[in-house]
């Protein structure tokens, strides 16, 4: 079900405008996307956003943490203005100023430490705001979405490595010396037992994170990708994809959320590296992504580095 369908299916509009009034559609944001449409509306006026999910496990977590979660960060996120669940699984929002950051295409090294000094603070001020009672994808009522509940962060935390390390040998994915660094980590496991569950955007980087025309934060967006989780776990993809190569974006970020540095929290977050890395490796190749199979491959090969 791509977006360009859906736009023009007359029961989406009938949704949109049961809910909205007449609207002409502006922009559509997504237009090759066949799993979410995005597409920018102006009803008598007034412009929003409308996103569509093929899954509900997509759209659960995103409209949840509309209802709970994102508004303590306003003026910096969007405001959830109508929720649906019929035929389709939509949000509409009110619209954020400017664009991404990869919209924008910001290069500008000072810009950018300022960006991720910004978007630091905002997930510190989500983190400290709520805590939850298990990990996982919460459903629009709150409830698990997924039937296994966790509510053991060790538990929680191995079995999700496991997962991925039993698909990874089956295919014949990783190498002697990638099983030894992941059973590694299962071993140090541990070290996530004083965790609890706090709003983790598995998605959070500058792909969502929104600036002006001069590269001066504005806001976040996107959260179909937020969950129930461990802190760190939100740092997974600016580490992998982002600042590699960039490591005082990656401290900026850190002094914007106000990091311990301590060799608790570096564990932690060296095998949330591990686990994004097998992940987006198993994906990419399972996936034929050959992006996410070089980021994550990259990864996982200067983590090995780092621990021999």
């Amino acid at each position: 079900m791509g977006v360009v369908k859906m736009i023009f299916d007359e029961k989406l509009i009938y949704e949109i405008e049961t809910l909205v009034g007449a609207f002409e559609i502006v922009r559509d944001h997504r237009a090759n996307n066949d799993r979410t449409g995005v597409i920018e509306i102006d009803a008598e006026g007034k412009r929003m956003f409308v996103k569509i999910h093929n899954r509900l496990s997509r759209w659960n977590p995103e409209a949840y943490a509309y209802k709970n979660w994102t508004k303590i960060l306003s003026p910096y996120t969007p405001t959830l203005l109508h929720t649906f669940k019929n035929d389709f699984y939509g949000i509409i929002t009110s619209p954020l100023e400017g664009r991404t950051v990869n919209e924008y295409q910001i290069n500008d090294l000072e810009k950018l430490k300022k960006i991720y000094y910004s978007a630091g603070e905002q997930l510190k001020k989500l983190h400290e705001s709520f805590k939850g009672t298990y990990f996982g994808i919460p459903s629009f009522d709150g409830s698990p979405f997924e039937k296994k509940v966790f509510t053991d962060p060790i538990d929680y935390i191995s079995s999700s490595i496991e997962s991925i390390l039993k698909l990874g040998v089956d295919k014949f994915i990783f190498d002697e010396g990638d099983k030894n660094l992941i059973e590694w980590c299962l071993k140090k496991c541990d070290v996530f037992k004083n965790c609890t569950p706090v709003p983790t955007n598995w998605d959070f980087s500058q792909n969502n994170w929104m600036v002006d025309r001069n590269g001066v934060f504005t806001g976040l967006i996107d959260f179909e990708n937020m969950l129930w989780g461990i802190d760190v776990d939100s740092f997974g993809v600016i580490i992998e994809r982002y600042t590699y190569d960039k490591p005082c974006l990656r401290e900026a970020f850190y002094q914007g959320y106000g990091l311990e540095n301590n060799s608790e929290k570096q564990l932690q977050i060296f095998i949330i590296s591990v686990k994004m890395a097998i992940a987006d490796i198993c994906h990419g190749i399972l996936n034929n992504n050959e992006r996410f199979f070089m980021c994550g491959r990259s990864l996982l090969n200067n983590l090995k580095q780092c621990k021999a």
